[in-house]
């Protein structure tokens, strides 16, 4: 093989190569690993151990029914050790991969429902009852964002 012959391989070699190393370096150095929800909650004075035993008794079974089904990676809730005035007093945190269709979301509310046994009006009263005890504060959403390697 000639000098030339040899010249003409490795650039094109290199020239295909340029590319692809351009979109590798074009990547954002993030990426999304899972989706969280964070409720903040707010708690009358004396409503604690109400809401803490709603928290130990629905919520949980709920929570539980949903990891089991897939629909969520985990739940958990925290507590604001030092809350301030017009901060929550807890959060209740719920992490999944990707959010469901319409379709998807209206099934699992019905099947849900039904292991629950409550219907959407028996849902919307024991809602208003908790409202005698905690308010919620916030909905937020994010992303956790991992390194891309």
């Amino acid at each position: 093989m000639n000098q030339f012959t040899k010249i003409v391989l490795a650039a094109s070699a290199l020239a295909l190569a340029t590319p692809q190393a351009a979109i590798a370096q074009d990547e954002y150095p993030l990426t999304g690993a899972e989706w969280v929800e964070i409720t903040g909650i707010s708690l009358e004075d004396g409503g604690g151990l109400a809401y803490a035993n709603w928290l130990a008794g629905e919520w949980r079974k709920r929570m539980d029914y949903a990891v089991q089904q897939g629909w969520i990676e985990s739940y958990e809730i925290w507590s604001n050790a030092y809350a301030r005035k017009n901060e929550s007093d807890m959060w209740l945190i719920t992490r999944f991969k990707e959010f469901e269709s319409d379709a998807e979301f209206e099934a699992r509310n019905r099947q849900m429902r039904e292991y629950m046994k409550r219907t959407i009006a028996q849902m919307q009263t024991e809602s208003g009852d908790r409202a005698k005890y905690r308010t919620v504060d916030s909905d937020i959403l994010a992303k956790r964002l991992v390194w891309r390697n």
